[in-house]
């Protein structure tokens, strides 16, 4: 295991090698986007509701305005679909693409037109397009093959006015037009039976407001991404407050909770809180957001486990694989607003992630063949400023997560505010010395569950004991008082 980790160590300064420092590397910066452009396309009843995320253009209606934003009609393709085809200028002599109404303007009429951005149009162009087909909407898929998940804010380019533009104008990702071009198909159709090119009768269209959403950073090594506002900020002072007067040092390896290689966490603080199956209404709330937001279900989670950084603290590169179980994915989450940025320096185009309240990164750890993906090295710089940084994370496993840790863990770490005690660390960390890591940790669940229920029988025996000493106690007392009150017979002398 010791060789293991320092291999571990050494593949993550070899992938940094290419910089001595990584604060002079040309880093893509995100966040990009920000919740004033936040939309949600939204379609389906109140039992089953589905929503994608979107993008509200710079011109037209903003997410300010709730009232000319909001709209809720029928979805239309556009016919050209990118609104050119190949229809030319009504000039010959020129160079420009047309801008004229769709030849399925009375369809899109009063209805939201769905058009592709791969017909060389700007964005006010393709709204001007859209308002000539009388349409009350515009929604622009954003063809990228390379990047399916990827959204941006369409702008005005150079020379252009959108003055004219009063119609609400957003765009969605590649995937989000496949998931609403197949809204209502179902497996067993024909073609034939297709209504409306597979998309839902009626959509609504609104500002995104607080609710998280995407942002697509790397489709694949690392896959890597964003959810902005995961976590509300009551939430992220909550954690902050649990944490904050357990955490100790990290110095010593634990197995168990997470920590591997403490020569990469110089003056980092962190705790484990432990709430698994016991978690308050509040806690099951936010592991069920989390768990409809990412896709991960929420029996492969650990538990939260929470940096403090003082001024200087910071993560040197390393990866988050684990000897006992793998980590497919990492959702990071900044507590506060203020830190050190996480970069990727091993990313085809190194990038940098600044902190925002409640933003979360997650990047896979694996691959598509469950292996560690290399470029994952990541690291957290150390912050300017005299401010306490605080940073949670949540490791997706690729197997669930014994129920033994979760409901067994909890309780011991229960009457410590959510704080394993020591002689549990060192109890786990001996059967996996003493039996190797497979062995040990089975060894390990099988105590969680059996010692405990040892605990509750020797304290159920103790109490029956305790009773029938009680009932045994007081008939005796009652049989010693009814005998001092039976007046005794003597023998009289015969005369």
């Amino acid at each position: 295991m010791k060789i293991w980790i320092l291999f571990l160590s050494v593949l993550a300064l070899a992938q940094c090698k290419k910089s001595q420092n990584l604060a002079d590397l040309d880093y893509r910066v995100y966040p990009l986007r920000t919740e004033e452009e936040a939309a949600v396309l939204e379609w389906g009843h109140s039992a089953i509701i589905s929503a994608l995320d979107a993008s509200v253009a710079f011109f037209g209606p903003q997410t300010t305005q709730a009232a000319l934003l909001e709209v809720e009609c029928m979805p239309i393709l556009a016919s050209p679909l990118n609104g050119v085809g190949d229809r030319t200028s009504d000039d010959p002599e020129s160079d420009e693409l047309p801008v004229r109404a769709l030849d399925n303007a009375d369809e899109v009429h009063g209805n939201m037109v769905v058009m592709t951005n791969n017909g060389g149009l700007s964005g006010v162009e393709m709204a001007r397009v859209a308002k000539l087909s009388g349409a009350a909407a515009l929604l622009v898929v954003n063809i990228d093959e390379k990047r399916p998940d990827d959204i941006y804010r369409l702008g005005v380019e150079n020379g252009e006015s959108a003055d004219d533009i009063d119609i609400p104008v957003v765009m969605v990702s590649l995937n989000s037009a496949n998931v609403l071009t197949t809204a209502t198909v179902t497996p067993d159709m024909q073609q034939s039976d297709i209504v409306n090119h597979g998309m839902p009768e009626r959509v609504r269209l609104y500002a995104g407001g607080d609710r998280p959403f995407f942002e697509d950073v790397e489709p694949v090594n690392p896959t890597l991404y964003l959810i902005h506002n995961l976590l509300t900020e009551e939430e992220t002072k909550g954690l902050i407050q649990s944490a904050q007067n357990k955490v100790s040092p990290v110095v010593e390896k634990d197995l168990l909770q997470m920590t591997v290689q403490t020569e990469n966490f110089p003056s980092v603080e962190r705790v484990m809180l432990w709430q698994g199956m016991l978690q308050s209404p509040a806690q099951k709330a936010m592991e069920e957001r989390i768990e409809q937001v990412t896709g991960f279900p929420v029996a492969h989670y650990s538990d939260w486990v929470v940096d403090k950084l003082e001024p200087g603290a910071h993560w040197k590169p390393h990866y988050d694989d684990h000897p006992l179980s793998t980590a497919m994915a990492t959702i990071t989450v900044f507590l506060t607003e203020n830190g050190g940025p996480v970069v990727y320096p091993s990313s085809k185009t190194p990038v940098k992630v600044v902190p925002r309240r409640g933003m979360a990164i997650v990047h896979h750890n694996t691959n598509e063949r469950q292996k560690m993906d290399l470029s994952s090295v990541h690291a957290l710089l150390p912050h300017e400023g005299d401010e306490t940084v605080y940073v949670a994370r949540k490791f997706v496993f690729i197997e669930p997560v014994s129920n033994a840790r979760r409901l067994a863990l909890p309780v011991f770490a229960l009457p410590f505010g959510g704080k394993l005690p020591s002689v549990i660390v060192r109890a786990h960390d001996f059967l996996i010395e003493k039996f190797g890591v497979e062995q040990g940790s089975f060894y390990f669940d099988k105590a969680c569950v059996f010692v405990p229920l040892l605990v509750i029988l020797l304290i159920v025996q103790s109490i029956v004991d305790y009773v029938q000493g009680k009932f045994q106690g007081g008939g005796s007392d009652k049989s010693k008082k009814s005998d001092s009150k039976t007046p005794k017979t003597r023998k009289g002398k015969k005369d």
